[in-house]
């Protein structure tokens, strides 16, 4: 089995990939996001963090967060959504045994600098025309992107043609 090193910084932001297992899509309803917001509310309380961005799609979901635990530890917050939702989603479901909606661990990265601050925002916001849910970022209902351009973050068309040339090479799933 690999040996990932996950280094930890108090106060610096994370950029974070959890994909589904099999890339099955099963945030691809109304009652499974009312499931993942309520799972994040509920973790929130047990580990306080804060989301600066973030975009839900079916297979999975990208966060910008930055933990409040004195260590940065934002490992035990991804742990707990995942076992946290899981189990509720398999209540919901009268689900008995077990079951594995998540690939085991999640792709982590520390912000660097603003320009890699930036570049992950715009990442995070253009993921769902990347992946051909919508033709404009502001179609999809699942992210911050609404809240960043009614903040002056975008312009009105950002991401309407061809993808923007930084995230060209960026593929973080």
């Amino acid at each position: 089995m690999p040996n990932f090193r996950r280094y930890y910084v108090p106060g610096r932001m994370v950029f974070i990939t959890v994909v589904t297992k099999n890339r099955y899509p099963y945030l691809d309803s109304v009652p499974a996001l009312d499931l993942y917001w309520a799972t994040l509310r509920r973790v929130q309380d047990l580990h306080p963090f804060r989301l600066l961005a973030y975009v839900i799609l079916p297979n999975h979901f990208h966060w910008l967060m930055r933990s409040e635990d004195p260590q940065g530890n934002f490992s035990r917050i991804l742990q707990s959504f995942k076992r946290n939702y899981t189990r509720n989603y398999k209540t919901e479901r009268g689900i008995e045994g077990s079951l594995r909606l998540w690939q085991p661990r999640f792709w982590d990265h520390l912000i660097r600098n603003e320009r890699d601050l930036a570049s992950h925002i715009d990442y995070i916001h253009y993921n769902p025309v990347k992946h051909e849910y919508v033709a404009h970022p502001e179609d999809w209902a699942h992210s911050t992107y609404r809240h960043w351009m009614e903040r002056g973050y975008y312009e009105t068309g950002w991401g309407w043609d061809d993808p923007p040339e930084h995230l060209a090479d960026m593929s973080l799933e």
